[in-house]
């Protein structure tokens, strides 16, 4: 009798069960009994009889083939990569939509139609036809290959995606694009809808009957083109003949739950499972994905130059005033065509005490808090934790307690009182709009990627904020904030970025798009430091039940000291958890030694603990 190893979606390894037939099942959704319930699960293989088990319990009914057996060692490799289970896997695909389609349960399309969004305006881009032609060579091909392809701009990429899906649209297989936003993923769809109505929209925030509809008509192989979000990587098309992933530095793509899988990451091992190439696009590649071309694992291609970028001046921060003399000067004379002010502060400032030379920090994590002047209010960024603005500096008790730093509120404070006489009005960036003239003020988050290029200059006070981030990627991500800013700016227009120290090396990098000197710069100051991508992090953080002791801590500590290879750093506390960082330069024993140790641990009384592999951040 053959034996099947079935993964059913819940926080669970496999089970084996037993079938009367020995017919290959690898794939199929089953029936199976589980305590005193019937479940609905997947076959992952075929296994041997287990000897300790005395009893083994029978696949009850067979449903249908819900997955090609190449998607089936993609979910296996998922499950040992991010030390997970694979019915937590399982669970993150469209299990639940393959399921009711397997039972021919009644689909009909919602009548909530997809909200239309306007095509992206890409008629003006030129592509590289060097790129786009070599993309669709490997494509024809039908083997894996992952290209790494430098975009001046996001829309660029957006082009780019567009006029591959018309090069690819005769070959065998389905077009996969990824994208780091919902509303990405719907303006891209209703431009390639305009192109091929073989397209489908995956993203979390679709109706349940609309994501059921394009599950369908995947399966159903009537599409040739899937565009969505991070999870429409675990789309069930029978064969891929390209994978494309826009932005693929973005942190978006990092699941947040179990299993916390990056979608990028996932997309490369996807296109090397099916054999199909994989391009990824930015206009700021991930210094690990810059890293990956150098030792050959990926081919780079840049495009960066195609278009020409803005000028950018390094000026810099006055201590008593927020805009430098040539800064006040452009905006005095070119307010009237549209000028974005971008601070990365919130609220109006930070407080300092004059006695002790503190600044007024959180009482629960640690962290500066911002001085917001209309609520009168301290708030913290980072917990959310807020109070009322001390009268008395609370290190020191001084009376001396004055704001520093530039904050939003007093960016705006400070234009309406020089163009005070002037009919100027200061506004919040809004990019619904149509009207860009004056002068506009937000954080750079609040500055949205596929906008057209619609402001005279862009200035950036308080740069030095990035600095202080305690983030090992913080210098890849302000010069990718300073490029998605550039994209803003009209042709022959200028971006100043203020800063007290103008002299750093990394300005250099950012006044000359340097890119090549950047990435080395930083691989080389990663590899002193023991940092990705010449290390693998791990986050465990482990939370105690109420039947748990202090003293379990110490147990784990000592425990994965003796399991795990590498470096063990922590733990430390954050409120109810405790957090260890596991660094290692050999990546695959620490994955391979951790998945082992996490069987142990999960014998482990009175505690519970999840695994973030390759963690977004390390703040703990």
């Amino acid at each position: 009798m053959p034996y099947f190893d079935v993964s059913i979606p819940l926080k669970l390894k496999t089970l084996t069960y037993c079938y009367d037939e020995d017919i290959d099942l690898k794939g199929y959704a089953v029936k199976v009994p589980l305590k005193n319930k019937v479940v609905e699960g997947i076959v992952i293989n075929k296994t041997e009889k287990p000897e300790n088990l005395v009893q083994i319990r029978e696949i009850q009914q067979i449903i249908g083939k819900a997955y090609e057996e190449k998607f089936i060692d993609f979910l296996k490799w998922m499950s040992f990569h991010y030390v997970s289970e694979i019915g937590s896997v399982l669970r993150a695909t469209f299990f639940e939509e393959i399921m009711k389609i397997l039972k021919e349960i009644k689909i009909k399309k919602s009548s909530r139609k997809i909200k239309e969004s306007i095509p992206f305006q890409l008629k003006d881009y030129s592509l590289n036809n060097e790129t786009l032609s070599k993309i669709i060579e490997i494509a024809t091909k039908g083997i894996f290959k992952t290209f790494l392809v430098h975009c001046p701009n996001f829309l660029y990429e957006m082009k780019l995606m567009v006029e591959t899906v018309k090069g690819v649209s005769s070959l065998d297989g389905a077009v996969l694009l990824i994208v780091p936003e919902k509303r990405d993923a719907q303006r891209l769809y209703s431009s390639i809808k305009e192109l091929d109505s073989r397209v489908v929209l995956l993203h979390s925030e679709m109706p349940r009957s609309e994501i059921l509809y394009s599950i369908k008509e995947i399966i159903e192989n009537r599409v040739k083109i899937i565009v969505g979000t991070r999870f429409a990587v675990f789309a069930p098309v029978k064969k891929l003949s390209l994978i494309m992933v826009s932005q693929e530095s973005q942190w978006v793509y990092k699941e947040e739950q179990s299993p916390r899988y990056h979608a990028r990451d996932c997309a490369v091992m996807r296109g090397f499972i099916e054999g199909c190439p994989v391009i990824l696009t930015d206009f700021m590649p991930s210094t690990t994905s810059y890293f990956n071309t150098l030792i050959g694992k990926y081919e780079f291609i840049d495009d960066f130059n195609r278009l020409k970028h803005p000028e950018i001046k390094i000026l810099r921060q006055p201590y008593q005033y927020i805009f430098h003399p040539e800064t006040l000067l452009y905006l005095k004379l070119y307010h009237k065509e549209g000028i974005l002010i971008s601070c990365p502060r919130s609220g109006y400032s930070l407080l300092r005490c004059g006695d002790c030379g503190e600044v007024i920090k959180c009482e629960k994590c640690g962290i500066s808090m911002t001085f917001q002047k209309s609520t009168k209010k301290m708030e913290c960024f980072r917990c959310g934790f807020s109070m009322t603005v001390p009268e008395l500096c609370p290190n020191c008790s001084g009376v001396s307690v004055y704001p520093v730093g530039v904050g939003i509120e007093r960016v705006k404070e400070e234009l309406k009182n020089i163009f005070s006489d002037k009919q100027t009005e200061i506004k919040d960036i809004e990019i619904e709009t149509e009207e860009f003239q004056g002068i506009w003020v937000g954080k750079p988050e609040r500055a949205k990627k596929g906008i057209l290029s619609v402001f005279k200059g862009v200035v950036v006070v308080d740069f030095d904020f990035f600095f202080f981030i305690p983030d090992y990627r913080i210098l890849e991500k302000a010069f990718a904030k300073v490029l998605l800013l550039s994209q803003m700016i009209k042709e022959n227009g200028t971006m100043f970025i203020q800063t007290r120290n103008p002299g750093n090396e990394f300005f250099k990098f950012i006044r000359s798009y340097n890119f090549r000197d950047f990435y080395l710069y930083e691989l080389k100051h990663r590899q002193e430091t023991g940092f990705p991508p010449f290390t693998r992090l791990i986050k465990l953080a482990v939370k105690l039940k109420k039947t748990a002791s202090v003293v379990s801590i110490d147990k784990i500590k000592n425990f994965l000291k003796s399991k795990v290879s590498g470096e063990l750093l922590g733990p430390l506390k954050n409120e109810d958890e405790f957090v260890f960082i596991l660094r290692s330069r050999d990546k695959k024993k620490l994955i391979d030694e951790l998945n082992k140790a996490v069987i142990e641990l999960n014998t482990f009384k009175g505690i519970s603990f999840k695994v973030e592999v390759d963690p977004v951040n390390l703040k703990i």
